[in-house]
């Protein structure tokens, strides 16, 4: 698998977090050691700081605490907890260039609340929940929400529905 894959929030062209991602421990101590588990969990990341790794050449990054005013603008933002709380993944995209991102193991089915200050087309970028056999639930990922309508349910963001 592609280092860009593995990233995905770590995010990438294509994934948020990939590969086989274990869960880092819910009582972990803060800071560096959060940092330290997250990258053996999702290798191939640069530590910036005791909160922060970059991935995808810093299109994807990762703070272990962020608050709503951690997402930069550019960027799009997705939070574990609602309003705006907890570990933040974020990645940059342009309205020429926007991506579609998978979610997979520690950010799959945790977003709880979002900040989109990206480049997307507004209006045509989405949460979805893949749902097999069934149309997938979205939301549209403009603006920012510190409820998700699915909270812990999304899988991926991209393009039209």
């Amino acid at each position: 698998m592609k280092t860009r894959q593995k990233a995905a929030v770590a995010l990438s062209a294509g994934t948020l977090i990939a590969g086989g991602f274990a869960a880092l421990p819910a009582q972990a101590a803060s800071g560096s050691s959060q940092a330290d588990a997250y990258m053996a969990a999702v290798p191939h990341g640069k530590k910036l700081s005791s909160n922060e790794i970059s991935y995808e050449n810093g299109q994807v990054r990762v703070l272990m605490s962020a608050t709503r005013a951690s997402c930069r603008a550019g960027w799009y933002c997705v939070w574990e907890h609602s309003n705006f709380r907890g570990a933040m993944a974020q990645w940059s995209t342009t309205k020429a260039h926007c991506k579609k991102f998978k979610f997979t193991d520690y950010w799959k089915n945790k977003v709880s609340s979002f900040r989109a200050r990206g480049g997307c087309e507004l209006g045509n970028y989405f949460l979805k929940d893949a749902k097999a056999h069934q149309p997938d639930p979205f939301e549209p990922f403009e603006g920012g929400k510190a409820y998700v309508r699915y909270n812990d349910r999304y899988d991926y963001a991209s393009k039209g529905l």
